[in-house]
């Protein structure tokens, strides 16, 4: 039986499988809700819409395998030989360790060991986070964390910060710092989050790069089927290892895969297609079965991996050109002081991300859509740096990234007014643009993103950083803009974004209008964060 296939994107190009195989991890081990979804009633594995939806999948002519992980149950292996659902292999791999990278290399090999002429879709489900830091939880002694003794943190309900004991000569700032008002610290920070903390973005990388060291071949599409996972980091991080990425820069609304079934039917239906057109089916897809229900407004997004090198080089170069107009005008003279408002106001009015509490989509987040920054810098005066053609040069190769982007209130914000506007072409992807408003209050990653140049005498908590940050000058930047900023407050609560569910009770007609009854709904600051087709106030 002719199996469908993926065929390459040049039509003279020898197609080198014959098959499909969708491999899905879902490390739902650690979140009570995404095991039982949805809302609570599928209480065994075989109710979970994720397997449904997969029985549905191999039922069109595709190989499946899926290593599901669920709370207070086995780590399971379902293997489904294309068009035979019914004879469906769930095995019980007792419960395995899915933040470890060796665990997704080896369930990647085991999948392409029993398919080994199929190309390979991947969907990584559950909790994303963007970019998240590889931390050894050893190293994570009292005596570590203190510095042996220097220092105590005092934590509170807002977050956490380091204290020199009273009366201490040790440094004159008053807390362990480099003199740059950024929180580099000397080993590491104890705010870590508790739960759904799903791979690392080195972790990942990692992953991929060993399955693909032991002969599995290169994936076909990567499908991040969570939040913030559209992000120049882990883009960069697992560029070497697939041709296609599809994402989503803010929250995804999790379906379980309920939209996966559709995304394969032309697949199926014509029996060939190519992997770009698969990668924007899965962005469609994921539109499609949440703007039928109303108010779970998203944003997808796809981009062909090897474009990952030209994003970063443009990145970087505006990197360079944004540290030049910082640093040519001496410290702490006006000149200066006008570059970092300029900057400042470029990132109000670029679309942010949701990383702080709340679900209003404006700094201070600390995830900045690129595409829109870069847009923003435009509309300042950097002159003579050359600012301005190196965000014009980022802007073009985001082009075409996006796929949709969806407007309306969300489920989650009901009765609020808050509207998440995604429909303005210049929105690509997410960066990690730490207290954009020189708060001193800083996402509890920071001090592992920063710290790209480690004390080889101190303890590593952090292991191992990803490439991203070693090959552009983008933490320098941010170092950079933050100097002469007022003393750092406070890292800010560590915890991964609870992941916004679909919900499939909810009633839109129920929902009051936004901002209330004659009220208009709540702005955004920003040009692209504001209602549909207004700008930001």
């Amino acid at each position: 039986m002719t199996l469908p296939r993926l065929v390459p994107d040049k039509p003279d190009t020898t197609p080198l499988t014959d098959s499909v195989l969708f491999a899905v991890y879902a490390p739902f081990g650690s979140d009570e809700t995404l095991s039982t979804y949805p809302e609570g009633s599928s209480q065994t594995l075989a109710q979970h819409p994720l397997v449904q939806g997969l029985m549905k999948v191999a039922a069109q002519g595709i190989h499946v395998a899926a290593l599901v992980d669920r709370a207070g149950d086995d780590t399971w292996l379902i293997e489904i030989e294309a068009g035979k659902p019914a004879e469906a292999r769930i095995t019980s791999r007792w419960k395995q360790d899915m933040a470890a990278p060796a665990n997704l290399a080896g369930f990647l090999r085991h999948a392409h060991q029993s398919r080994p002429t199929a190309a390979i879709v991947l969907a990584l489900e559950g909790h994303g986070a963007g970019y998240l830091p590889e931390i050894d939880r050893r190293q994570l002694s009292l005596a570590n964390l203190t510095d042996n003794g220097r220092f105590e943190w005092r934590m509170g309900a807002s977050g956490g910060a380091p204290v020199l004991p009273t009366g201490s000569p040790l440094l004159p700032t008053g807390s362990p710092l480099l003199p740059t008002g950024s929180p580099l610290l000397p080993t590491g920070s104890p705010l870590l989050p508790t739960n759904h903390m799903p791979l690392s973005t080195w972790g990942l990388g990692a992953a991929l790069k060993a399955a693909l060291d032991a002969g599995v071949p290169k994936l076909s599409v990567i499908h991040f089927d969570n939040c913030f996972n559209m992000s120049a980091e882990v883009l960069h991080t697992v560029a070497p290892y697939a041709e296609y990425a599809t994402g989503y820069p803010n929250y995804n609304f999790f379906t379980a895969g309920e939209g996966y079934p559709g995304v394969f039917a032309p697949l199926a239906q014509q029996g060939t297609s190519t992997a770009k057109e698969l990668a924007h089916a899965f962005a469609k897809g994921n539109q499609k079965i949440l703007e039928a229900k109303g108010n779970h407004p998203t944003i997808g997004c796809t981009v062909r991996l090897e474009r990952m090198k030209d994003v970063t080089e443009r990145l970087d170069d505006l990197a360079d050109a944004l540290l030049a107009a910082l640093r040519t005008p001496p410290p702490h003279s006006q000149a200066r002081q006008l570059v970092v408002q300029a900057i400042g106001k470029a990132i109000l009015e670029a679309q942010q991300y949701d990383t702080e509490a709340g679900y209003l989509l404006e700094a201070p987040d600390q995830l900045t859509d690129l595409a829109s920054f870069a847009a923003a810098l435009l509309n300042q005066d950097f002159r003579p740096h050359p600012v301005h053609a190196a965000a014009k040069a980022l802007r073009d190769a985001l082009q075409g990234i996006k796929v949709y982007g969806s407007t309306d209130e969300p489920w989650v914000a009901a009765g609020s007014g808050i509207v998440w506007d995604f429909a303005s072409d210049a929105l690509a992807m997410n960066i990690f643009l730490p207290d954009p408003l020189l708060r001193g209050q800083w996402d509890w990653r920071s001090p592992f993103y920063l710290d790209i140049n480690p004390d080889p005498n101190q303890p590593r908590v952090q292991p191992h950083i990803i490439d991203f940050v070693k090959v552009t000058d983008w933490v320098d930047f941010i170092i950079e803009y933050h100097k002469e900023s007022r003393e750092w407050v406070r890292l800010l609560p560590a915890a991964i974004p609870e992941l916004p569910v679909f919900n499939a009770s909810f009633d839109p007609k129920k929902v009051p209008p936004p901002g209330g009854p004659g009220k208009p709904p709540r702005k955004c600051r920003g040009l692209y964060g504001g209602p549909a087709g207004k700008a930001g106030a």
